[in-house]
């Protein structure tokens, strides 16, 4: 296992927080393993103090488990937190859509499409394809004007990406997923707000199963 050496001192707990927490979304550092703060630090390039202090946080945050004179326990998937994750996705989403047809024109909508585009070209980079997936959800949030709505969903993406590449391990199709968010567009071209959450809800719906049936393995 291995980290990028963080470069400036004060960013010391920053870079250590996001290296940890990326490996972990990523499935770099699986679910269920044990990590330990002297390999860390090592692999980190830093000292023990903003190593701990990065430690509490990710612990918080609820992606890791510190266990006495054990080592560090990597949080696993499970079906509660899944659940309550994709029940926050979509009631939000559902109003994302609902604040931003009345705000669509021509140039927005050129604006999306391209954003979309760009999900073609990563067809063979999954892990960005799921990056950029919930990208284009959270721009789609950017253009509905409401900024304690964008935080919402932008405090979800970490865990729906950790989610997401999951669902890629099980089977989860790329080209479906795209072909989801054509169907999305085409709701926004038409302003019709029943077709466009329908798209949603479909394409959340259609991650949220197969990364339950990932849970069953």
């Amino acid at each position: 296992m291995s980290f990028l050496k963080a470069e400036q001192p004060q960013l010391f707990k920053e870079h250590a927080y996001k290296e940890i927490k990326q490996g972990i979304i990523q499935q770099r550092v699986e679910p269920g393993s044990m990590l330990y703060e002297r390999s860390l630090s090592e692999s980190l390039g830093i000292s023990r103090t903003p190593l701990k202090l990065a430690l509490q946080q990710l612990e918080l945050e609820g992606w890791i488990q510190s266990l006495p004179r054990k080592g560090i326990l990597v949080k696993t998937i499970n079906r509660q937190d899944v659940d309550e994750i994709f029940q926050l996705r979509k009631a939000n989403e559902v109003l994302v859509i609902e604040l931003l047809l009345p705000l669509l024109d021509n140039e927005t909508i050129d604006k999306i499409e391209k954003m979309d585009q760009q999900l073609a070209h990563l067809m063979e980079d999954p892990i960005k394809f799921v990056y950029h997936d919930t990208s284009f959800h959270l721009f789609l949030a950017e253009l509905s004007q409401n900024n304690r709505l964008y935080q919402l969903i932008e405090n979800l993406i970490d865990h729906f990406n950790w989610y997401g590449i999951a669902a890629l391990k099980k089977g989860l199709s790329l080209d479906k997923v795209y072909n989801e968010h054509t169907l999305i567009i085409e709701g926004l071209k038409a302003r019709n707000l029943r077709q466009t959450t329908d798209a949603v809800l479909s394409h959340l719906d259609n991650t949220y199963y197969t990364i339950i049936e990932n849970l069953k393995d």
